[in-house]
Formats: structure tokens, sequence, C-alpha cells
């Protein structure tokens, strides 16, 4: 079976650790009677972990070898759905609902691939994902960590994010280049902070974060002509003007939202 062309594009790394496998596989909340959706199954180290479970699984493949090598592997195993489709593309809403997400991410797109997820969050139990080592410590990060950004308040707005552990590179062939490890979301029923307009209260965070060296005070000028009224939204929030956004806490950016919101 080939190794490149789109998989080669999509920087995916096929699992072949076994116990790797089983332990995604039993933190994903696999089990009789639960659906799990897997993104990306390759050559189906993973999915076997989880029909074993006994839950049903419906696997998004897009490589065309890779959907007729699936088909092969797994014909006799009636609770396995094989569809050919782009993750990013796919139309969630068509799944029976809720279901459980379990996937090893490719490194290219895995991070749209998880916005597109919580765009459906409402039909998502959760989500247990193996990424690049560093992007797993972006998503789950909080604030005053390293990693911590503007995917990490984004993430942890709509998330419960837990670092679950990481993966060395001789778990895969091929052999990445970088570290991995997997994490687990599971969508909030309810943001814990609430804004009116999430949009524009993640423009606000984005903007923070623009220019990681630069003070709060100094990044936000970029939204706000009048910096008199931002040094008073600063302290109302309890954000010191020359703070850095990494020392900046999800409620603190809604805060500084709530005084300076109007506009963005």
């Amino acid at each position: 079976m080939k190794e490149h062309g789109q998989r080669h594009k999509l920087g995916q790394h096929f699992l072949a650790d076994t116990a790797i496998a089983q332990r995604i596989a039993e933190a994903s909340g696999a089990a009789g009677g639960v659906t799990m959706v897997e993104i990306g199954p390759g050559k189906g180290a993973l999915t076997g972990p989880l029909l074993d479970t006994g839950a049903d699984v419906i696997a998004l493949e897009l490589d065309q070898d890779l959907f007729h090598y699936l088909k092969i592997a797994f014909a006799t195993r009636e609770s396995f759905h094989l569809l050919k489709a782009n993750a990013l593309k796919f139309e969630y809403n068509t799944l029976p609902s809720p279901f459980h997400v379990a996937s090893n991410l490719p490194y290219s797109v895995a991070v749209p691939i998880i916005k597109k997820l919580i765009e459906n969050k409402e039909r998502v139990a959760s989500m247990t994902l193996m990424t690049q080592a560093e992007v797993a410590h972006r998503l789950t990060a909080s604030a005053g960590s390293k990693g911590y950004g503007s995917l990490s308040v984004f993430v942890g707005y709509h998330c419960h994010a837990e670092f679950l552990f990481d993966v060395p590179p001789s778990a895969f062939r091929p052999r990445p280049k970088v570290d991995s490890a997997v994490i687990r979301l599971v969508p909030r029923k309810s943001p814990p902070v609430q804004v009116a307009d999430e949009e524009a209260f993640f423009k606000l965070v984005h903007t923070s974060f623009v220019h990681r060296r630069k003070t709060i005070k100094n990044n936000l000028a970029k939204l706000f002509d009048n910096p008199e009224a931002l040094l008073k939204a600063l302290d109302a929030a309890g954000v010191a003007p020359t703070l850095r956004a990494e020392n900046i806490t999800m409620e603190q950016f809604a805060g500084i939202y709530e005084e300076m919101g109007v506009g963005l």
C-alpha cells in the first residue's frame, strides 16, 4: 500500500503500537451501545480496539486506498460502518446523536477538524484525540502555562479540556519527527463566561495574542482608539496594563470585553 499522496499531504502517520491504541480506546468512552466516530482510521490500529468494546464505529476515511483496505479488513464486523468522507466537510448532523469521537488526527488539519467538531458540539459527547504534542499542550493550556494562547481560550470556552498522555515517535509508522499526545475534550453545556457576542469576544482574545511579547495594553490599542477608556477597562477587569496575554485568564478577557465590547 502506498505511503504517500494524500496521506503524506495531510501529514498522517499510522499508529502501530497496540498498547497505545488500547489505551486510547479505553479513554474514549467506547462501550456497547455507544456510537464512536473515528476520523482517519488509516490502517485500523485504533479501529479494532474500539470495535472490541462492543461500540458501533463509524469511520470517516478520505484516502481511496485506505478505504478499500479497511473495507476488506473489517468486512466481518457488523458494527463497523465505513464512509468515504472528508472530516472537514462532513455533515456531522447526519450521524446518530450523541456520538463520541476517537482519532489519531492528521497533524496538518488537526485544529481545523477540532473546530469543525466544536461547531457540532451539541451532538458530540466527547473527543479523545491524538495530535502533535505541541498542539495538544496549546489546546489544553491554562493561563500562565507554556502554550497558552487564543486557541487555548477558544477550546476552554467550548470544552472541558484534559491532557491525557504523551506518545513517542516510535509508536508510529512512518516515524514522525515530533512527539505526539492524547487529549480529551468534553463539550460544555454552557461556557464558563457569558459574552453578548462570541465572535467579537474571540476577536478581542485573538488580538491580545497577536504579538506575544507585547503587553495587553499595546496589543489592544489596535482595537481601541481611546487609551484612557482601555486603561479603565483593564483596571475594571483586574488586569495590569503591563501584563502579557499569556497571563490573562478567560474570565479576565471576558471582563475586558464587557467593558470594551461595544463596537468590536
